[in-house]
């Protein structure tokens, strides 16, 4: 396996080899492996197989509680209306 091409000081690659997904997590490459890459989307190229950094920073905020799932857009906009009509209703 050849290494990735040297990147400027303070970037981070998009795409990480499991190593590196498993370092980004803090966490051993089997835990990695049985606990988490099955819920995750892969990316591969060529003979690569890599994960995508944005990918495991939004399964990290829905596994911490950050963020929920997402919905269709029309359940949103419901819930959104229905909680300015009821502050309309509040202040009358």
């Amino acid at each position: 396996m050849t290494d990735r091409p040297h990147l400027p000081a303070g970037i981070t690659p998009r795409l990480l080899r499991r190593g590196e997904v498993a370092a980004y997590l803090a966490i051993h490459p089997e835990t990695f492996e049985r606990h988490v890459r099955p819920h995750l989307p892969e990316v591969e190229i060529g003979t690569r197989t890599l994960w995508d950094i944005k990918v495991l920073d939004r399964w990290l905020d829905e596994k911490s509680g950050l963020v929920g799932e997402t919905g269709p857009v029309e359940d949103w906009i419901g819930r959104l209306d229905h909680a300015q009509n009821g502050d309309d209703r509040a202040r009358r």
